[in-house]
């Protein structure tokens, strides 16, 4: 389908939910200053300090193309979350996802019928890597998104989840969660201490620069990776008609089990540009970070948006796959 057919991006930020347990930490007054910047993969972390490329880039990283795996201990700490739920769903005052033409936020993205199951068990891998991330911003808006544990303490999740490019405004707490089910976190909570975008994502907020990494404090002695396991990342370039899986935490399911659980569902990338993939997988707002798996549960993009026809109808589902910017960038967070 062409191009031209897709009138509306979606940017799909946040299951809105009201959190009333929040990290104790902040991660710092978000103060990002463009003249600081001088390459697209500059990083940038939850202050607004600048790394520039040229000084964590490791060249010998070309020769590198994919990172380990890991299944985990499968040491359990489990905490009801269910406390997340109280007071329902609310909506945020940074809504990112818009139709263009209506302004209003898209109410699914649900293409045809819904395709999505639910996990039983996500203590097994790679579903135990799979995090529900609770948000809060500075003007006290909150919500959540999906992330996949890369390492034994970083996630990988949107931009869009950490730093609103609109507002050049970011997040002032996230607790991750492992393989939630029944609102039940497996393997306990984890709060984020620092986080990384591109200062290409603050300055246009292009989807193909729509991914972040968490950085987590250990809980009870363990890292999250330790006790849940991470996936590998690979990189990649031409992947059209692969198998891939998407797996989150999708809001209209949960509000339909009122209990946080993790869904899924296997599709083939369907359309490709060189930064970007497209597929009609269903997701809902709340799947924002949930990674492209390949067959070998390896990280090959992340979900990002959503694109939809005249009539407002979605058509399809997309994010940036793991090129070699996507894939230099993310493996030097992962040090």
């Amino acid at each position: 389908m062409k191009k031209s057919v897709f009138l509306t991006i979606f940017l799909f930020t946040f299951l809105f939910v009201p959190i009333s347990a929040l990290a104790d930490e902040t991660l710092g007054g978000f103060q990002f200053d463009a003249k600081e910047s001088s390459h697209p993969l500059d990083r940038v972390n939850s202050k607004g300090e600048v790394t520039k490329y040229e000084d964590y880039s490791n060249k010998n990283l070309t020769f590198i193309n994919e990172t380990k795996s890991f299944q985990g201990s499968g040491e359990l700490n489990p905490i009801f979350v269910g406390d997340l739920l109280n007071k329902g769903f609310l909506e945020t005052t940074q809504p990112l996802v818009k139709d263009v033409t209506t302004n209003e936020v898209a109410p699914f993205v649900v293409i045809g019928p819904d395709g999505r199951t639910r996990v039983e068990n996500t203590t097994v891998f790679p579903y135990s890597a799979i995090t529900y991330i609770s948000l809060e911003w500075a003007d006290g808006s909150r919500g959540s998104c999906t992330g996949t544990l890369i390492g034994i303490d970083r996630v990988l999740t949107n931009g869009h989840c950490v730093v609103n490019p609109t507002t050049q405004r970011g997040i002032v707490s996230a607790t991750v969660y492992p393989g939630v089910s029944g609102s039940t976190a497996l393997f306990g909570s984890y709060n984020a201490i620092d986080y990384y975008v591109t200062s290409h994502w603050i300055n246009t907020g292009a989807i193909s620069q729509d991914y972040a990494v968490l950085v987590l404090s250990p809980s009870n002695g363990r890292h999250a990776g330790e006790r849940a396991g991470y996936a590998g990342i690979r990189q990649v370039t031409n992947i059209l008609n692969q198998s891939i899986g998407i797996y989150g935490y999708p809001g209209d399911l949960i509000r339909r089990d009122g209990a946080i659980n993790q869904y899924g569902m296997h599709g083939n990338v369907a359309s490709e540009d060189s930064q970007v993939a497209y597929y009609t997988i269903d997701t809902a707002p709340g799947q924002s970070g949930s990674a492209m798996l390949n067959t070998s549960n390896q990280v090959i993009g992340v979900h990002s948006s959503g694109f939809s026809d005249r009539n407002g109808n979605p058509v399809r589902n997309g994010g940036p796959k793991m090129s070699s910017f996507m894939f230099e960038f993310v493996a030097n967070a992962l040090n």
